[in-house]
């Protein structure tokens, strides 16, 4: 009896990891901010990234800034992660907060957090979004609302597709084009 309760359970437990669980994409820059476009790595992304593969690929002695106040150690002490850090570090891991997207030749970019846009890129101009709205609405997220030029927002699908020329509101999000 033992045996066959066993194995109910282990039958009805799931061995895959969480659909958040997976390696991200990360970079290692100095400071303690991440440049526009980037969000800092959580502990959940820094410990999967690192299960498999470890942080060899990290500077062997460094200490780095993830989110949250947190930081993790380099390949010196195994990767081990430290929850409410208050040193001042010298590097920070980020992982990009964007997505490219293209309208006809146009690139544009859909950036997180920050209110700005990533090097080589500038805020969509009013005349823009108001030919391309339904295009470029279904990249500003759902429920978001994104920074255009001259203090104008667009809203996502969520609220209509809406654009402004004007919104003295604070956001984070911007909708970017790539500079010509």
């Amino acid at each position: 009896m033992r045996a066959l309760i066993c194995s109910l359970v282990v039958g009805g437990v799931s061995l895959s990891a969480p659909a958040e669980a997976q390696a991200v994409e990360f970079g290692v820059y100095e400071g303690e901010t991440c440049p526009s476009g980037y969000a800092p790595l959580t502990p959940a992304d820094a410990f999967w990234t690192f299960l498999f593969t470890g942080c060899n690929e990290l500077p062997y002695s460094g200490v780095f800034r993830i989110a949250d106040g947190n930081s993790i150690d380099g390949p010196w002490n195994n990767c081990q992660q430290h929850a409410d850090d208050t040193r001042e570090l010298d590097y920070i891991l980020c992982k990009p907060n964007y997505e490219l997207f293209d309208i006809g030749e146009t690139t544009f970019a859909a950036v997180r957090g920050g209110g700005q846009c990533l090097e080589g890129f500038e805020h969509v101009d009013f005349a823009t979004v108001s030919a391309y709205s339904a295009e470029i609405c279904t990249h500003v997220g759902y429920w978001g609302i994104a920074r255009i030029a001259g203090g104008g927002s667009i809203d996502g699908p969520g609220y209509g597709c809406g654009f402004r020329a004007t919104d003295s509101r604070e956001l984070g999000d911007s909708i970017c084009v790539e500079i010509e």
